[in-house]
């Protein structure tokens, strides 16, 4: 083996996994922790695509009702109130508000009803259950609503995950502590079968970053691409019928503005009847989402104008005194729901519940996720193990995902853990709570290299706060390979208000310091994460570096 492929690839692994978003990382922890043989190949980074670009929310799917989709929702409940429990680092509870108007497709008498049906459904939750509120109750807890037509409001709790990025993460960090190897931006071309027979035998594998090829061994392979699997199937099984119908969904950030909501928002759109959010994340707001058929390479996704200025206008028939305009946002992103393929219709209408294909009459061994949410990614990872497990006679112990906490979640305190930090490494507050955010215990060993090399105190970005032992410590333990990956989906501090552009200077100086990068290197990294900021649009709202 040379270049970056992964030492021991050629030895014969249990289960191959190809995505290393919510799903797929959801697939290997289960898997390694129930002590099996685990290869994770993603394409590009780890949890940079679907996993990425939502809402940020841990939900319930309270809009699955409109559907009569119970058992999802129930499902959806009950790993809500896990994840509250295993990453509460991560997942934080998050009112919300639905306003209600005159005119509206959801009156008050079905959104009461819905409610009702939400609360029932979680019995066992640890959150708040609904009220409704009246006009004046609502006008006092958010003044700046639009006034005309207004009735009232629900209020109710679902979850946010600021960084679904980081959740993905921790799972594969579990993983890999349990055995499994993972390798990124590294592409799996086609699946390999037995010369004499369907059966799949491993896969090909390109290196993004080197150009070399390597080839893996396995009993089963698995294909979590999200809205890339007809891609590998293509490849390997062309006489399949198409599995994904991807559509696009679009959030734009914005700066507070005036008006701006203390609790997170689900309204219905004016022009469409279209529920979507304005939810109060990163000191910033984050607003979506839109829902439309997609066709063309989902890496290619981006923000539409008209995508924007639906979501602006939008935002300011809602909340008038807002203003809001396309200048103002910071940026846009777009990511493709990998939703099983439907010819036509309401694309609200397309299930949101997951499919595990089973291929075992055209390629056995190989198997495919079709949709799935990332509320509900730990319970289709038990799933998927459990039924590829049977189908090859593994014998699997308990699932212990439900109670086990994720790595930064180790801790029965996190709010303790914290102050003792700050105080054993002289942290401000400020410092020691954005490292415990987003590390949970982890920003231990982050405070350590603080400790042990000052040069690693200092803040790279200003705007976040980020130090520079985060970044270090995102190439050292994190499994970040390229800049762009440290800096969107390990320190977060491309997901600031100026997207990252104000820190990429000073993140690649650090590394040509602390990593060894000479300036060839570093002028690349940097270069190339100009060139992926460039897809979320950044407006006039982003401080120019």
């Amino acid at each position: 083996m040379s270049g970056r492929i992964p030492a021991g690839l050629d030895r014969p692994y249990d289960l191959i996994v190809i995505g290393a978003g919510i799903n797929g990382a959801g697939i290997a922890r289960d898997a390694a922790l129930r002590g099996r043989r685990v290869l994770v190949l993603e394409q590009d980074d780890i949890g940079g695509a679907t996993s990425a670009w939502n809402s940020r929310l841990i939900h319930g799917g309270l809009r699955y009702l409109e559907h009569a989709e119970i058992g999802l929702v129930r499902e959806s409940l009950r790993d809500r109130e896990i994840l509250l429990r295993t990453a509460p680092h991560l997942v934080t509870p998050l009112p919300l508000l639905i306003p209600l108007y005159t005119g509206q497709r959801r009156g008050p008498r079905l959104v009461r009803l819905g409610m009702l049906a939400y609360d029932l459904l979680s019995l066992d939750k640890s959150l708040p259950w609904h009220r409704m509120y009246d006009r004046t109750t609502l006008r006092a807890a958010e003044p700046g609503l639009a006034e005309e037509g207004l009735l009232g409001a629900a209020r109710y709790y679902d979850a946010q995950v600021a960084y679904p990025e980081r959740l993905t993460l921790e799972n594969l960090l579990c993983a890999r502590a349990h055995g499994a190897t993972i390798y990124t931006h590294a592409r799996a071309m086609r699946a390999q079968r037995e010369p004499a027979g369907n059966r799949i035998t491993g896969v090909e594998i390109e290196d993004q970053l080197t150009g070399e090829i390597a080839h893996a061994h396995g009993d089963a392979l698995i294909n979590v691409a999200g809205p890339w699997v007809d891609e590998l199937l293509g490849a390997t099984v062309p006489e399949l019928p198409r599995q994904i119908g991807g559509t696009k969904g679009t959030h734009i950030v914005v700066p507070p503005f005036p008006g701006a909501p203390g609790h997170a928002l689900y309204a219905e759109a004016g022009q469409d009847g279209r529920p979507y959010f304005t939810l109060p994340w990163n000191g910033l707001y984050l607003i979506g989402t839109t829902d439309t058929r997609y066709e063309a390479d989902p890496g290619t996704a981006t923000p539409t104008e008209d995508e924007i200025d639906y979501l602006l206008e939008e935002t300011n028939r809602l909340i008038p005194g807002a203003g809001l305009r396309r200048d103002q946002v910071l940026y846009a992103y777009s990511g493709v729901r990998p939703l099983p393929y439907v010819a036509d219709g309401d694309t609200g209408a397309i299930t949101r519940r997951h499919l595990i294909v089973d291929h075992h009459d055209q390629a056995p061994g190989l198997w495919s996720v079709i949709g799935g949410k990332l509320t509900t990614y730990r319970h289709l990872a038990q799933e998927a193990v459990e039924r590829i497990g049977q189908v090859r006679g593994w014998r699997l112990p308990p699932c212990p995902t439900r109670h086990r906490p994720l790595p930064g979640a180790a801790t029965p305190d996190l709010a303790t853990f914290r102050r003792r930090l700050a105080a054993s490494h002289g942290l401000t507050p400020t410092l020691a709570q954005r490292l415990v955010d987003l590390y949970g215990v982890q920003a231990e060993e982050i405070a350590q290299r603080m400790s042990e090399d000052r040069r690693l105190q200092e803040v790279f970005s200003p705007q976040t706060g980020a130090v520079a032992a985060e970044l270090v410590h995102a190439f050292e333990t994190e499994m970040a390979e390229t800049l762009t990956d440290a800096l969107m989906r390990r320190t977060m501090v491309g997901l600031g208000p100026a997207a990252g552009l104000d820190a990429v200077d000073a993140a690649a100086r650090i590394a040509g310091e602390h990593l060894g990068w000479g300036r060839e290197r570093m002028a690349t990294e940097v270069e190339g994460f100009r060139t992926y900021i460039a897809r979320l649009r950044p407006g006039g709202g982003t401080p120019k570096p």
